[in-house]
């Protein structure tokens, strides 16, 4: 075996003493802006900028809703299914700040994704279904929050969800059923909308239903009325 000598003290100083100067060098040729604010601007995912994400992807998922694919900035920590982002968006040149559930567990190209449902009167959310396009660049916060699944999972799970609500937990499932070995957890979804068009998610949650992977009480307000928690046991 070859050892390599490592660097003497002297070369790794010079080394850095070089690095600095550079630095001061670049600094100078851009004044009055700082060499950070370049950097951003040239690399805005890079570790130690402020943290962003770009915007990879826009899907719609009904007319009024549309999940946002985004590569966060190389200091995103990760997160657990359940848990909720802050987003900031620039809307006329004013920057908004709005919290999202984070609607998958991890994936394997390194992205996030939200979900947002454009409400009346929404700045922030008809900004971001209906106006947002891949490449546009928006700030992040770590992720946070304490809504997660239990470890190890109990043997029966009921999940009550309304309208966007469902965005949190359609990421505890999503991470739960790519699983190698899917749980044997016997899970129900009572998932409730204003109509039947209206179901975030629709084509997915049905899916799982019939792949008997949890048993799914679908609801729409227009029809069954609003869902009565006194009615839960029945359900």
């Amino acid at each position: 075996m070859t050892t390599l000598p490592l660097p003497a003290p002297r070369q790794r100083g010079a080394g850095r003493l070089l690095r600095q100067r550079a630095r001061s060098l670049a600094q100078a040729a851009v004044t009055p802006l700082d060499l950070d604010d370049l950097l951003d601007h040239f690399h805005p995912l890079r570790r130690g900028a402020e943290l962003s994400g770009r915007v990879v992807e826009v899907r719609p998922e009904t007319a009024a809703s549309a999940t946002l694919v985004i590569k966060p900035g190389r200091d995103w920590a990760g997160h657990v299914p359940g848990q909720y982002v802050r987003v900031g968006v620039d809307v006329d040149g004013v920057r908004l700040w709005r919290t999202y559930s984070l609607t998958h567990g991890p994936r394997p190209d390194g992205c996030i994704s939200i979900t947002v449902k454009a409400i009346d009167g929404g700045v922030v959310s008809g900004h971001l279904v209906r106006r947002t396009r891949p490449g546009t660049m928006l700030r992040l916060a770590q992720a946070a929050g304490d809504f997660v699944l239990p470890d190890p999972l109990p043997g029966k799970l009921l999940l009550v969800t309304a309208g966007s609500g469902i965005t949190p937990v359609i990421g505890m499932l999503r991470n739960l059923f790519s699983r190698a070995e899917v749980p044997t957890t016997d899970i129900v979804l009572i998932h409730s909308a204003l109509s039947q068009a209206e179901v975030i998610f629709a084509d997915e949650i049905r899916s799982y239903a019939d792949r008997g992977l949890l048993r799914l009480v679908e609801l729409h307000t227009d029809t069954h009325g609003l869902l009565d928690v006194d009615s839960l046991d029945e359900l």
